[in-house]
This record gives C-alpha cells, structure tokens and sequence, in this order.
C-alpha cells in the first residue's frame, strides 16, 4: 500500500506551473522566429533563444532589463512614447507596417526586424505584451544585392539593340532590358512578374511555346521568326534561349532569351549570294562566251600578220579578214557592254517609294498600245512600295520579251498583284508559245537568244536583277499556253 501510495501521489500545482512552463520554454527555444514578453513599463520578462542569438544575450541575460535596450539610442524616447501609446488600447498590429525596423544587438550591430505586437491580457493584472521578431538582415542584404546587380545589368543593356530577358521555370518575365521598352511600347512593370503569352502576338504564340518548352526541357534553342513589333514594325528575329540550370546541373530554374533583329542583314545576306552568283557567273561568261569572239579575233589577226611576212597580198582576203575581225571586236564590245548593264543594274541603291500599280500599268499599256499590246490588270490592291526605276526595267523587259517570242496578231497580258505579310506577289502572264520545263530553268541566263533574235539576250537577266536589287525573287513556270513569270517582293 505504501508504494501504491507513492505512484498515486498527485504533482502540486507549482510543480504543474514549472513543468508547464518549462515544456513551453522548450518549445519557444525551437521556434525559427523570435518571441519576447515583456510588461506595460517595457521591462523584459521573457526571451526566446532566437531572440538572444539575433542581439548577442546569453539565455536570461535580457531578463528585468527595459526592452529599449534592444533599440537604436536615437530611437529610445520615440519608442516609450509608441510603447505608452499602445497600452492605452493594447491590440494585435504590425510595427511600421509596410516597413523594415532597426534593433541594435549587445555589439552595437545593427540589425534589420520585421516586428509584430500582440497583448497577452489576464483580468487579474494588468496586460503584458508579446513581441514577435524576425531578423530580415540577411534577407534584405539580398535584395540589395539583387538590387544593384539587376542596376548594373540595367544600364549594361541600357543601349543594346537586341532584346534580352530572363524568364523563370514558369515563363513569367523576371528581368527584360530597355529595348522590350522601346520595341513592345510598355513600361517595365506593364512585363515584368507577367507571363510570355501576356506580351506575344498570338500568331507566334504557338512557336514560341513549342521552343520554350524545350528550353525548359534543358535544349538550347535558336530559331528565327517574323515579330510585329507595336513601336518598330515587323521585323525578322532571330531568337536564342538558353535554359539556366541549378547549381548540381539537374533542374532548369529559368530561360535566358536574346533576340536580334536580323532583318537588314538578311537581306545584305541575300545580296552577298546573289552576288557571289553573278560574280560566279560573270566569270563563266568571261571565259566561255567570250572565248570565241576572242579566238576569231586572234586567229584572223594571225592570218594577215602571216600574209604580210609572206608578201603574199590578197586585197579579197585582207578584207574578208578584216571584216571578220572587226565584226568579232563589236561582238565583244557589245558584250561588255552588256555585262557593264547588268552590273549597273544590280549597283542602283533602291530609292524606295509609294507607287499606284494601278496607274503604272495603265502607262505600260498606253506606251506599248502601237506595238499591239494589250494589258488586263486584276488586283483589289493598287498601291505598293518599290523602287520605280527598278520596277521599270522589270516590267519594260517582259513586255519586249513577250512581244518577241508571240506567236499571234496581238499581244495580250495579264499582270495580278497581291499581298502578303511578307510581301508583295505578281503575277505576269502572256499569250505566247510558253516555254519548256528546261527553257524555264535557265531563261534568266545571260546572253541567252532565241534563233532569230539579232539582241544580246541580256533582257530577261537584268529583270532577274533588278528584282534581286529589291530583295525578291522571280520565277519562270513552264506552260504551253504563254509564259507565267511569279514575282515576290519584300516589304
């Protein structure tokens, strides 16, 4: 019965209050926040450990002081005023909501609080005040950090011509340049914190997304699209994006992106093949086309140089000759000539311009009527933006060339333009003979001649120029029943 007694025996209700307070003790000590207690008259009565590591204090050691030794001296009067203030009507509230506090730690160290006031109230006495503390020091060193990093990234990229953005795991912009700005016509806020199809067109929406998954799937990623800027207009990008991989390269937290506008270079990019072609091709005139004029030239010079020597005088040779040479040497001269056209052609710096199409074939039609030339022209669009020199050599040409190899009594055309994003598309046909599929392949060759044509066969190789001169392209489609020439133009 004694130790039956003894295991019966009930804790007093100190013992209680001790364990109590000490269970709580332990959980106080293990909270990631500080907790502090402390009276009406501002006299700490409790600090958790959090709170004594965040000011330098041993356990205990902040007990019975006033809790103003926790604040900057500048701060101290304000303070117990504030303090004085919110015990008249003690309620749960944010210190300088909206706003980071200063505490100053045993060291004299500043320290950067986020606090928050709650009264403990017991009917018995009066209210006691629970004080909840965070130290944001090292979080707002960070963001300061942060902060001046993205300053110093902001005025590297201030002038960039390319656009250049970081976009998180979820697409949402987290960092764009100053060309964003000038090109899209928004602040930063009206990007920044929003997500990529927020900002895109959605005729590019659905590319984009298939290259930023892949991105996000950890592939680098380029391609090149055509973007319809609000400020700059539609412009040829060419786009990188590049997948930012966590520090053990298993996750891809984000998606750097750079854009350029390559619309200028593409089309020097262009010209650059095109001329290699011509280069390419001016040399293949140059050693065959030529080659034969050259070698009768050579060879008759040879027969009357040889005649002379001889003394062997025949004044019907001499002229045969000479008639001969001097029939090759126009040959030659007419096919420099030529040559020099062609280049001229491709070296006139187009003078670009609003054109009414309409009326432009309405004056072809009146300047080739005397030769029997009738023109259909079918377009709802009647305006379009060209070189009008160039265009004149395109279309002066055709109409020489149609008129040439027609077949009947007069000559009927019919000339369609359209547009497109891109650009512009005309359509030229005639009521000629056509071409073969092999004719067609090669009719924008230089020095090219039908059977009796007495010309140089340059007409159909400088329209092929001058539209390259403009960025487009030209092609020949094989019909028997007329020629159909496709013309594309940029914008």
């Amino acid at each position: 019965m004694k130790n039956l007694s003894k295991i019966l025996t009930l804790p007093s209700l100190q013992e209680l209050e001790e364990r109590v307070f000490k269970s709580m003790r332990y959980v106080l000590d293990r909270l990631p926040v500080g907790v502090l207690l402390s009276d009406s008259d501002g006299r700490i009565k409790y600090s958790n450990e959090y709170v004594n590591n965040v000011f330098d204090y041993e356990a205990g050691e902040l007990e019975n002081k006033e809790v103003e030794v926790l604040i900057p001296s500048t701060l101290k009067a304000q303070h117990v005023e504030y303090r004085n203030e919110f015990f008249k009507d003690p309620k749960d509230k944010m210190m300088g909501a909206g706003r980071i506090l200063t505490g100053i730690t045993k060291n004299g160290e500043t320290k950067l609080l986020e606090i928050g006031l709650s009264p403990l109230l017991f009917e018995s006495s009066e209210a006691d005040l629970v004080v909840g503390i965070k130290d944001v020091s090292a979080d707002q060193e960070v963001k300061r950090i942060l902060n001046e990093k993205s300053a110093i990234i902001n005025v590297a990229t201030y002038g960039m011509p390319s656009l250049l953005s970081y976009l998180d795991r979820n697409g949402i912009y987290k960092f764009i340049n100053q060309e964003y700005v000038r090109r899209w016509g928004v602040q930063r806020e009206d990007i920044l914190d929003k997500h990529y199809t927020d900002l895109l067109p959605k005729t590019i929406l659905e590319e984009v997304r298939n290259n930023m998954n892949k991105a996000l799937s950890g592939k680098e990623v380029r391609f090149q699209i055509y973007v319809e800027f609000p400020k700059t207009g539609r412009a040829l990008t060419e786009v990188f994006y590049r997948p930012h991989f966590s520090a053990d390269g298993m996750e891809v937290l984000g998606v750097t992106v750079l854009a350029h506008d390559v619309t200028d270079l593409n089309k020097t990019l262009r010209k650059l093949e095109v001329s290699n072609k011509q280069l390419e091709e001016f040399a293949f005139l140059v050693s065959h086309d030529l080659r034969a004029p050259v070698r009768h030239v050579s060879n008759f010079v040879e027969l009357l140089i040889s005649m002379i020597e001889d003394g062997n005088y025949d004044d019907k040779k001499i002229s045969q000759y000479s008639k001969i040479i001097k029939d090759n040497a126009n040959k030659m001269q007419n096919m420099i000539t030529g040559m020099l056209k062609v280049v001229s052609i491709r070296e006139i710096t187009p003078q670009i311009s609003l054109i009414s199409f309409k009326d432009y074939v309405e004056e072809l039609e009146n300047e080739f009527k005397r030769r029997n030339v009738e023109i259909e022209y079918v377009s709802e669009v009647h305006e379009i933006e060209t070189d009008a020199n160039l265009l004149d050599h395109i279309f002066t040409n055709l109409i020489n060339n149609s008129i040439h190899f027609c077949d009947k009594e007069s000559v009927k055309l019919k000339i369609h333009l359209s547009e497109t994003q891109e650009g512009y598309c005309i359509e030229y046909f005639d009521n000629g003979p056509g071409v073969s599929p092999e004719m067609a392949q090669v009719i924008f060759s230089a020095f090219l001649k039908g059977k009796d044509s007495s010309g140089l066969g340059l007409g159909m190789n400088i329209v092929q120029k001058a539209v390259q001169n403009l960025g487009g392209t030209i092609e020949c489609i094989s019909r028997t029943d007329g020629i159909y020439f496709k013309i594309f133009l940029l914008h």
